[in-house]
């Protein structure tokens, strides 16, 4: 038995070897092409310079995160702070109860944390779950405070009110549509015993993956956002979204910025939504660590139509321009690598349109040629992104990995100016 255990461990170990080989030759032939591109297409060095750095800035993102490891050694096992666990929700009448059944479950000392639900203004059923899923706590010990909203105040109102609400040190925020594992809790606050880390994100799975061919693109695209680029900013202590699927903030800090970060405006407009990017900006102005807990695991649902996709992702854009932009100004403070990616980060989105109409429309048209080094690169990015969920999943998924990368160049890259157009809409988009 000792045997073939040993002989399939070593078949799993080579397998991986052999897949990294691949992933870090597509690594080399992206590379080979970009610096061809910057030569043979129609001489713009501008264009070519854009393709090399946008290939450079993906894949340090996967360097990067290949080293981030989390040295337990330094965190306490015995640090159990107090917590609360706050979720504002509005017309969740389907996935309410279970979220909040989920967190009473959680194998954290039942005297050490609590549920803070708020209610915002729903027109369906999502109190009476609240309230049955309250009276279900009970009797695992949990005690739930259920705070019930006539009228509609807005996501952000609702973290606020739970922050004040609670009594204790730590507060987990989940979507009112995420589900958090049983040691969720206890993977997150460990890294809390470093008193410079006031925020830590979660790593974030898709509950509904295998509905449809855009729930599995999000699927794989949500791994490798978490896996990959909050582990690399990580290794900075400088993730830049905690993201509300499931995160830990410390009380103490939050309260610090409660009043600016509750009547935020930009261009004059209140600010409705990227709650979870905002606070998180406001923290790392002030010098803290925000890190990511691999460990930490919860289950969230995503748009499973594709008009509720794209207002989620135009949402999503709007919020990362405006809070980008924040960023920039105070960014460079930090680790001088992760201000350089950050920067970088930024900018190439921007011009991202601009570069994709070149090579797709003008240069065809203009040429009479196909720019073949482009689609190539295109391809082999994006099998570089699946490949890089496979090897960590093994999950026969990664396919739509790469039509997700592809889908993201040629649908979604367009929403980015409309996004920038449109910045001042503060309506939420998905309600």
């Amino acid at each position: 038995m000792i045997a073939k255990l040993k002989k399939a461990y070593n078949l799993y170990s080579l397998r991986n070897i052999n897949l990294w080989i691949i992933f870090y030759f597509l690594v080399y032939l992206v590379l080979v092409i970009k610096l061809i591109t910057i030569k043979e297409i129609d001489n713009n060095i501008l264009f070519g310079l854009y393709s090399l750095g946008v290939s450079l800035y993906l894949l340090s993102r996967f360097v990067i995160a290949y080293f981030y490891e989390v040295d337990n050694k330094k965190m306490r096992v015995d640090y159990l702070p107090t917590i609360s666990f706050g979720v504002p929700a509005k017309n969740e009448e389907d996935n309410i109860r279970e979220t909040i059944l989920k967190m009473a479950k959680s194998d954290y000392p039942k005297n050490k944390f609590d549920i803070i639900a708020v209610n915002d203004g729903s027109t369906d059923n999502t109190l009476q779950e609240m309230l049955v899923a309250k009276e279900i706590a009970a009797r695992h010990g949990a005690v739930v405070k259920v705070i019930d909203w006539k009228e509609n105040r807005g996501k952000r109102e609702g973290m606020a009110e739970c922050v004040k609400m609670s009594k204790k040190d730590l507060v987990i925020f989940v979507d009112s549509d995420s589900f958090v594992n049983q040691s969720t809790a206890r993977n997150l606050v460990k890294y809390f015993s470093d008193p410079q880390v006031v925020a830590v994100a979660g790593q974030a799975y898709v509950t509904n993956e295998n509905k449809n061919y855009l729930t599995k693109m999000q699927s794989v695209r949500y791994y490798i956002a978490f896996k990959a680029y909050k582990a690399a900013e990580a290794m900075f202590n400088s993730v830049t979204c905690c993201s509300g699927c499931c995160s830990a903030y410390r009380r103490q800090a939050v309260m610090e910025v409660l009043a600016d970060w509750g009547q935020q405006r930009f261009l004059g407009i209140a600010c409705t939504y990227g709650d979870d990017r905002s606070l998180t900006n406001f923290l790392l102005r002030r010098g803290y660590k925000t890190l990511f807990a691999e460990e930490a695991i919860c289950h969230t649902m995503v748009p499973d139509n594709f008009r509720q996709f794209m207002r989620q992702q135009l949402r999503w854009k709007k919020s990362w321009v405006r809070e980008s932009l924040i960023a920039s100004t105070f960014i460079w403070r930090r680790n001088i690598i992760m201000s350089l990616s950050f920067y970088l980060g930024f900018i190439l989105p921007l011009a991202a349109p601009i570069i994709v109409l070149r090579a797709l429309v003008w240069y065809p048209y203009m040429t009479g040629l196909v720019p073949c080094y482009y689609l190539l690169g295109l391809m082999l990015m994006s099998l570089i992104y699946g490949l890089y969920y496979y090897i960590h999943t093994r999950d026969r998924k990664w396919f739509y990995g790469v039509l997700f990368a592809v889908f993201y160049t040629l649908v979604l890259i367009w929403q980015l100016p409309w996004a920038i157009i449109n910045i001042r809409d503060s309506r939420w988009g998905t309600r």
